[in-house]
């Protein structure tokens, strides 16, 4: 049935093509552009269903590795022709997400150093990170990610100065009061984020819990659950983290 729909509409296509030279004035400007748009659409049908078949060169296809292909980069290049990545934050930082968490991380390093407009990296170690909030987030996310075990006390040491500075800034009661009633991450006030983010990295880099670590992991934790206190993530991470605090105290005979 699609096939012969496609065939459909090219020899609708072909047909008015060659019924040009027949046609003067504005109705030939017209019908030209009508021709060139019927192709154009079918050509971009044909590709987008063809991806998903064996016989479309892998290369250029929806890789299963990555679950990301030349199909979003594509779309994002146009898009910016329209709205500069600076003005559509959103969807550049889910295009760095996917890249981030499917392994492409020179890529999600590109795009993430294309909104902040300018690399961390190459910037003096005195000099502060700076930008918008949610692109430091992110920037920090793929800095954790790689691995290394300096990287990640530096990501984590950053996000505790971007802690500071949303107390200051920020009025938690008045976000708390917007928090999401579905839950979704796109909904989930940024503050609780980074709080969430906040305790589960100490959590990670205090294998050996004490005292301290834990009243700080715990007061991350429920500075999330309040700043979204319908985000079901946070409340996981508070129960899992009170969970495994008791066993710690447990197993020291407490």
């Amino acid at each position: 049935m699609i096939g012969l729909l496609f065939l459909l509409i090219f020899f609708t296509a072909v047909k008015r093509t060659y019924s040009l030279p027949y046609m003067e004035g504005p109705n030939a400007s017209r019908a030209s552009i009508s021709s060139y748009r019927v192709v154009m659409m079918f050509i971009t049908c044909l590709c987008i269903l063809a991806v998903d078949f064996r016989i479309y060169p892998r290369e250029y296809a929806k890789t299963e590795t990555y679950v990301t292909s030349l199909v979003w980069q594509v779309l994002l290049a146009v898009r910016a022709l329209v709205l500069p990545p600076t003005e559509d934050i959103e969807t550049w930082l889910k295009f760095a997400s996917l890249c981030r968490k499917n392994g492409r991380i020179s890529q999600a390093r590109s795009t993430l150093i294309k909104l902040l407009q300018y690399d961390p990296e190459a910037s003096p170690e005195n000099v502060r990170y700076h930008g918008p909030p949610q692109v430091m987030l992110a920037y920090l996310k793929y800095q954790w990610s790689l691995g290394d075990d300096h990287k990640r006390k530096e990501a984590f040491a950053r996000l505790q100065n971007l802690v500071r500075e949303f107390s200051i800034s920020l009025n938690i009661q008045s976000i708390a009061s917007t928090a999401s009633t579905s839950g979704t991450n796109a909904n989930v006030p940024l503050l609780a984020r980074v709080y969430h983010k906040l305790g589960a990295w100490q959590w990670s880099l205090s294998p050996g819990l004490d005292d301290d670590s834990i009243q700080e992991i715990l007061t991350a934790f429920r500075n999330a659950t309040q700043c979204a206190t319908k985000w079901a993530k946070a409340w996981h991470a508070w129960a899992l983290f009170n969970t495994a605090v008791m066993s710690h105290y447990t197993l020291r005979g407490f």
